[in-house]
């Protein structure tokens, strides 16, 4: 096998008609996510000999330039404007925890197909369509959420983070949450049928648009970052958990650096989850004190916060933080 992947990275270097850095980029994204996958299902921790180098010489060195050189393809690309009609919710809730058993897209989809509860296997086939689209894009099974998703099951930082990652996936949730709630946050909610008017402007003349607006408050209510009545939607602000904050500030701010206060106050983790600010800002020093975060400055006006690693590196360290609250 070894040899088999140093004979790939020889045949991409000598190669002139392709993409160096990006096949080399994923030749060794794929070796890390590899030696991740097999560390974490040991029952010990892997001897800490030194291995002699897959790449030698200048492929080696090659190797650490394209990595340095070309960042990662984003994890969510610009997503079309589509119908949200089915949340199903509580079939992610229940199911995503168990991703972390399947090395691969196709073994996890037709998992779901066997045990998600309806009765048509096309009804199942196409919920489970829905669900490796919205959390998983690209059919890639990240491993930074399936072990979230295993150790955070059946608490509030799961579904935290799978609203996070719906507004990601579905621009109509995370349109309503921006144009429509957020700022009604200061009257404690808003009228499902303002929801309803939102809905219809975006996809006018369409049948669905009842189902559209329903699924969006049943995934607040459900999700915990609203509660519902029958004519409205009511929203104040929130507290999440350290554990639930550090994996979704990896996930707004992917690549190591540093960032301002402001980018992270003004985002999507205030807007869509309505996590309070001086809350977000305490557990930037809680962060820090858990060796997540390189820095957290606050002088003057010039307010910065430093992070460490990519989400690769920093999810272990994150489940940790889950598995010492579970909540």
């Amino acid at each position: 096998m070894v040899a088999t992947v140093r004979t790939l990275w020889e045949a991409v270097e000598d190669s002139e008609a392709v993409d160096r850095t990006r096949l080399k980029r994923d030749i060794a994204q794929v070796v890390r996510r590899l030696k991740s996958r097999i560390e974490g299902r040991l029952t010990s921790p892997a001897p800490r000999k030194k291995e002699p180098s897959l790449f030698d010489g200048q492929a080696e060195r090659h190797a650490e330039e394209a990595r340095v050189a070309a960042p990662a393809a984003p994890r969510f690309s610009e997503t079309a404007l589509r119908l949200y009609d089915k949340d199903l919710v509580e079939h992610a809730l229940q199911h995503l925890p168990s991703a972390r058993l399947f090395g691969e897209v196709t073994d996890f989809r037709d998992h779901l197909v066997e045990k998600i509860r309806f009765n048509s296997q096309a009804t199942r086939r196409r919920a489970a369509n829905y669900i490796i689209n919205r959390f998983f894009p690209g059919k890639v099974l990240h491993e930074d959420l399936t072990k979230f998703a295993a150790v955070a099951a059946g608490g509030p930082a799961l579904a935290d983070a799978l609203f996070y990652l719906t507004c990601r996936t579905e621009l109509i949730l995370a349109s309503v949450a921006e144009e429509v709630v957020f700022p009604a946050l200061a009257q404690g909610g808003i009228g499902r049928g303002r929801i309803l008017e939102f809905v219809e402007s975006r996809f006018p003349g369409s049948k669905s648009v009842k189902d559209v607006s329903q699924a969006i408050v049943r995934t607040y209510e459900r999700l915990g970052v609203g509660t519902a009545t029958r004519t409205r939607l009511n929203v104040s602000l929130r507290e999440g958990s350290l554990a639930a904050f550090g994996y979704m500030l990896h996930l707004e701010f992917p690549e190591p650096g540093m960032y301002s206060f402001e980018r992270l106050l003004d985002g999507p983790l205030h807007k869509w989850l309505l996590w309070d600010q001086q809350w977000m800002v305490r557990q930037l020093y809680r962060l820090r004190e858990a060796g997540l975060l390189a820095k957290v400055s606050e002088i003057d006006r010039l307010r910065q916060f430093t992070t460490k690693y990519d989400l690769v590196e920093a999810i272990d360290s994150i489940v940790r933080l889950a598995q010492g609250t579970h909540s």
